[in-house]
């Protein structure tokens, strides 16, 4: 993680040195994505003003939001086509190693991997924990799919094709988090709703749902996580500390705190000590603090209806910025939004350090290379 930051500031720092943000504010300014992610941090500045939170809590937020004043920056940066399919490149080369670990720890014990579980069926995260690497190899299987559609070799197009299916096995039997299913889902059906039409689209969401129960079928791992989310979510009212009764109880006191404030909200950091004085059970203050499981009401509680009102337009930003681009844009831009939207219901997505640092670099590479394929010149070429 320290490694992260320290690129991502010498990027920031070097970016602003070249001068380049000056050059190429004139197109910059056209994405909506880079007023959405400076108001939604103009806001914090704001929440500063009237928050009840200590200096550390504050400190804490700027921090870790200040991701979002990357964007104008580097979208500065990625105006050359080639640097922007290098990024992509590295990106799939990184989910490569991750898909291969993921497989390779069915029967080796690899040491750079998080969890040290041999044999099918065990949750293979290899880094950070499995939500994260879920949301990432999620993406990553649309990913694939779109370069397997545009492959002009079969053998491209059936390898394409066998990583998304090994991407997506990956996330059913060989992981334990529950997020995952839910955004693979949505996330095909997005995809698979703007690659085809007619019949064939009806044939393709045929399929998908074929799989999806194939999958319910044949994964003992899905079938006992989602028995057990149905217990928990059922048995939430008894305030046991679980994953879907937790969140459950997040979001019913984090709503509560919102309907106290709705309009300027509590001000920024304020989340942490105020759910403590909210929820006094035992064990709840500690369990509940860090962040709520949700991103919209995080925001709402702390910054007020133009706090979510701004995280909605940054959600949105792709879906805008898709209306002209290209079809294979499309399909991931809005797979994107798609994702971060429904991630977002259930978890922080921007607050989450590994989540956050995923979904603002993608979000800015997406968005940087659908701005310059609008123009003319070099730039123009579109990530292949």
């Amino acid at each position: 993680m320290a490694l992260a930051y320290l690129a991502m500031a010498l990027a920031l720092l070097f970016g602003l040195l070249s001068g380049r943000l000056g050059q190429r504010w004139s197109i910059v300014r056209r994405a909506p994505v880079v007023w959405a992610a400076l108001g939604l941090y103009g806001l914090m500045l704001l929440g500063v003003l009237y928050t009840p939170a200590g200096w550390d809590d504050i400190g804490l937020h700027l921090s870790k939001y200040g991701k979002l004043l990357l964007v104008p920056v580097y979208i500065a940066l990625l105006a050359e086509a080639p640097w922007r399919k290098r990024c992509m490149d590295a990106f799939v080369l990184a989910m490569l190693f991750i898909l291969a670990s993921a497989y390779g720890n069915i029967f080796w014990d690899l040491p750079w991997s998080r969890t040290h579980n041999l044999g099918w069926g065990e949750d293979h995260t290899v880094i950070g924990d499995y939500i994260t690497q879920n949301v990432m190899m999620t993406f990553f299987v649309v990913l694939a799919l779109d370069r397997g559609l545009r492959a002009e070799s079969v053998w491209w197009r059936g390898g394409w094709w066998l990583i998304a299916a090994l991407g997506v096995l990956s996330i059913t039997h060989l992981s334990s988090g529950r997020t995952g299913y839910l955004l693979l889902t949505v996330a095909l059906g997005t995809f698979f709703m703007l690659a085809t039409r007619g019949a064939r689209r009806w044939l393709a969401l045929g399929v998908l749902a074929l799989g999806l129960l194939t999958v319910g079928a044949t994964s003992t791992e899905v079938q006992e996580r989602v028995k057990k989310g149905v217990t928990e979510a059922l048995n939430s009212q008894s305030m046991e500390i679980t994953s879907i009764g937790g969140r459950i109880n997040f979001w019913k006191n984090t709503w509560a705190l919102v309907e106290k404030k709705p309009l300027t909200g509590w001000g920024t950091g304020s989340y942490h000590d105020t759910w403590c004085e909210q929820v006094t059970a035992d064990g709840w203050c500690a369990f509940g603090r860090w962040h709520p499981h949700n991103q919209y009401l995080f925001f709402w509680m702390e910054n007020g209806i133009a706090g979510l009102l701004a995280f909605l337009v940054l959600v949105g930003a792709p879906v805008w910025a898709a209306r002209q681009a290209q079809p294979h844009q499309r399909r991931l831009l809005v797979s994107f939004a798609v994702i971060l939207g429904v991630n977002s219901l259930i978890n922080a997505s921007l607050w989450s350090s590994r989540e956050s640092h995923f979904f603002v670099m993608l979000l800015i590479l997406l968005s940087a290379d659908a701005l310059y394929s609008r123009d003319t010149g070099p730039a123009a070429q579109p990530i292949r």
